[in-house]
């Protein structure tokens, strides 16, 4: 049953702090990214789909987890070519998740919950989930919420080429945060074809071709965003939730 206690950490003063973190099992950290979702949504949109879960999830697990403010800069090489876009070095990134685990684990937290927003970002973590086990030592885990839900976004997803900005993370911002989506721009992806073979990464076989994504599409979006609802979002998220309050509770079982 979901609690009403503060699990944000920057939202609390320093005496809050130390009664959270003396009591929390894990921290959860969100990521995103600062980039383009073509005309359908804003640049902090990962960032903030990434932060509204894991507040959801805190709150489930209260008094045990508690939310570290998000990571709003994710690895976005590949969105540069459209405005506004900012990216770091996969490096800097794992730099900077690393060194809030370091001040974390300085107040006594061992164990850490990453809730990744964004796509681009997944290869960094599971380098960063092997650093973080088997070089500071905590356990670890992470989660790109399009994978926890898949049977959910199978069942009612419009389009075969779907993942950004599309009718599955729109409806995602419609059920979370209404505000980053501009309903009056809502498009469909320009898709353009694949420029050489098996290098579509919505089809086998395939062999793996770093694309940038105005390679992709013309307008920066996938899928058809004009087919989101904020039911099929809520149905996303429902789904989300409940898988990783399950994984979390087993999670806190294990020894650190």
């Amino acid at each position: 049953m979901e609690q009403t206690g503060e699990v944000e950490l920057g939202r609390m003063t320093s005496p809050e702090a130390a009664t959270a973190l003396a009591r929390a099992e894990v921290a959860i950290i969100p990521v995103g990214a600062t980039e383009q979702h073509g005309p359908n949504l804003t640049l902090e949109t990962d960032t903030t789909i990434a932060h509204r879960l894991s507040v959801l999830l805190a709150r489930r697990l209260y008094p045990c987890a508690v939310v570290v403010p998000p990571v709003p800069f994710g690895v976005s090489h590949h969105h540069l070519g459209f405005a506004g876009t900012l990216t770091v070095a996969p490096e800097t990134f794992i730099a900077i998740v690393l060194d809030l685990v370091r001040s974390l684990r300085h107040h006594g937290i061992r164990r850490f919950f990453i809730i990744d927003g964004h796509a681009g970002n997944q290869g960094v973590l599971e380098v960063l989930m092997t650093k973080l086990r088997f070089e500071l030592g905590v356990q670890a885990a992470y989660l790109f919420y399009f994978t926890l839900a898949s049977d959910v976004i199978e069942r009612g997803v419009c389009s075969q080429r779907w993942g950004h900005a599309c009718e599955v993370e729109t409806s995602v911002a419609l059920a979370l945060e209404p505000g980053l989506v501009r309903q009056q721009t809502l498009a469909a992806g320009e898709l353009h074809p694949p420029s050489m073979p098996f290098v579509d990464p919505w089809r086998a076989p395939r062999l793996g071709v770093p694309q940038a994504f105005e390679e992709i599409t013309g307008n920066g979006a996938l899928g058809d965003a004009r087919q989101a609802s904020p039911e099929f979002g809520q149905a996303i998220v429902d789904r989300v939730i409940e898988r990783a309050q399950t994984f979390l509770e087993a999670f806190l079982r294990q020894p650190v």
